[in-house]
């Protein structure tokens, strides 16, 4: 797998030769952030495409059993990501209005670490 690379703001950054192109975990990590990145509703051609953790986040006050709920639907979402096998390592954390969550892919090319926040 061969993808494009992106700046600090998501923005796809012109390469010169392929050899640029980010390829192996390191491409399946960046686009298991991309779709982190992006939430339903955002992507005007297919406003079906993107993950629903804010709509989930808006029905109510964060509880132990919606931070769980939450990671859950995160770790099966990410293992729908193409080139991903497997997701481990799976952590979650709630500080204030945040919500945290971190695990390790793994690909056919190796493991790769994945934090988001919300």
């Amino acid at each position: 797998m061969r993808i494009r690379p992106t700046d600090e703001n998501g923005n796809v950054l012109p390469v010169l030769h392929t050899g640029e192109m980010f390829s192996g975990a390191l491409a399946v990590a960046s686009l298991v952030e991309s779709r982190l990145e992006l939430y339903a509703g955002d992507w005007w051609e297919n406003s079906s495409w993107g993950n629903e953790v804010l709509r989930m986040l808006q029905e109510g006050r964060m509880t132990q059993a919606d931070s769980q709920a939450l990671s859950t639907y995160l770790t099966a979402y990410v293992r729908e990501t193409p080139g991903v096998q497997d997701v481990t390592d799976v952590r979650f954390s709630v500080e204030g209005h945040r919500f945290g969550w971190s695990c390790t892919v793994l690909t056919e090319y190796g493991k790769a670490g994945i934090e988001f926040e919300v």
